[in-house]
């Protein structure tokens, strides 16, 4: 009996995972239909559809310039304030 019981457990398993734990195997499940968006539609083939976010930078109102550091950013425009924005440009999203 010891030897039975293993083995009807095994025989018992394959059968289940080939017929899908009691679900009908003749009829393949079918995908949900696709919903259709027309903005990736038009989009080229290739186009990436995700962007980045832009990355951080300083400026300030009077140097038409962006800096990576608030000490760059300081020395340029002397006494004007330097701020925290966006690099906003097309290869990247902005938020």
């Amino acid at each position: 009996m010891r030897i039975i019981s293993p083995l009807l457990a095994v025989v018992v398993g394959l059968t289940l995972s080939m017929v899908g734990c009691g679900g009908n195997a003749s009829e393949p499940e079918q995908a949900p239909p696709a919903e259709s968006s027309g903005v990736d539609e038009q989009r080229p083939e290739g186009e990436v559809t995700q962007m980045a976010i832009c990355p951080r930078v300083w400026r300030c109102d009077s140097v038409d310039r962006n800096f990576v550091t608030l000490a760059d950013c300081t020395a340029a425009c002397g006494g004007d304030t330097c701020y925290r924005d966006y690099a906003c440009r097309p290869a990247c999203e902005c938020p």
